[in-house]
């Protein structure tokens, strides 16, 4: 007990050490998805800048897999120096914990969340080959027959979207789960799958080139980087809401001070002009919250999710 006690002693007095020298070296920004897909994406544009301003290297770690719960308890693992930061997403932090029997975390516990940087639709996708163009005429089909839709990875946001699809509109879709997005992109844009849940963000291209078709969105209102995709809502299926969020989070007991400069460096990067711009290209909604605002938005996501997953039949 006594060593337990020195111990503790003597990392409470180093906690003020450790913020007063922060940061002396590299920090990573661990991503839990491929390169390329929209969370990647989020974090290159914003490493470069919060580098700048605290005057050190900050470099994006891809770590893909299991719906990037393997990076969320590498980092929730990890040493709470401020030298380690996970892009919090809403599979990894709101979903998983009902997906996922041994997580290996506990996404309110074992972090200490710095901000939420902004939210994304995700969309229903067909490939150019599909027979469908419209919402309408995709439903048609799947309650006339099998259908797939992929999406990148089980337990995923947009694995969910499709499972309320299923529920909201009393469908029997089948999930394909790839490693991450941009591998079932590629079988979208080749036509080996037919349909795919994903963020609108990193499609915007595609779709106004003609590669792929959108067919709705699931954000209550329409976004303003692509109007003319419908959304689920206005559609019949008000049911079918579901975000993409992203945030940034430490491991648990990384020092308050370090905290607040990290947010006050990531706050700053998201008052970019080049950022904002970037985002509303991307169809990507702003929302840079501060560190106890982004607290209380996981507890309740979390909430949120566990009821929606518990009333899915795929997950029971």
């Amino acid at each position: 007990m006594r060593t337990s006690l020195i111990a503790l002693v003597a990392a409470l007095s180093a906690a003020p050490a450790l913020a007063d020298t922060w940061p002396s070296q590299t920090i990573r920004i661990v991503v839990g998805f491929t390169p390329g897909g929209s969370s990647d994406l989020v974090a290159r544009l914003l490493a470069p800048l919060v580098s700048e301003d605290l005057g050190t290297e900050v470099i994006v770690e891809n770590m893909p897999g299991a719906a990037s719960t393997i990076a969320a308890a590498t980092v929730a693992e990890a040493n709470a120096d401020g030298y380690t930061f996970f892009l919090s997403n809403v599979s990894a932090n709101g979903i998983a914990p009902f997906t996922y029997p041994t997580l290996g975390y506990d996404p309110v516990a074992d972090f200490n969340d710095v901000t939420i940087l902004g939210y994304i639709p995700a969309v229903l996708l067909a490939s150019k080959d599909a027979p469908v163009s419209t919402l309408e005429e995709f439903l048609a089909q799947a309650k006339a027959e099998p259908v797939l839709f992929g999406s990148g990875g089980h337990g995923t946001m947009n694995h969910v979207s499709g499972e309320l699809l299923n529920m909201s509109a009393g469908l029997k879709m089948e999930h394909v789960a790839y490693k991450g997005s941009a591998e079932a992109m590629n079988d979208l844009l080749a036509s080996v799958i037919d349909y795919q849940f994903d963020a609108l963000t990193q499609n915007i291209g595609q779709i106004n080139a003609g590669a792929i078709k959108a067919l709705a969105i699931t954000t209550p209102e329409r976004s303003p980087a692509a109007p003319e995709i419908p959304t689920f809502a206005e559609l019949g299926l008000p049911e079918v809401v579901a975000f993409n969020w992203v945030g940034l989070s430490a491991p648990a007991g990384t020092p308050d001070e370090i905290i607040a400069k990290f947010y006050e460096a990531t706050h700053k990067a998201m008052q970019d002009a080049k950022i904002k711009a970037q985002f509303t290209k991307w169809g990507m909604f702003h929302v840079d919250s501060t560190p106890a605002e982004a607290e209380a938005f996981v507890a309740d996501e979390v909430a949120k999710w566990g009821k929606v997953v518990h009333s899915a039949p795929v997950f029971n």
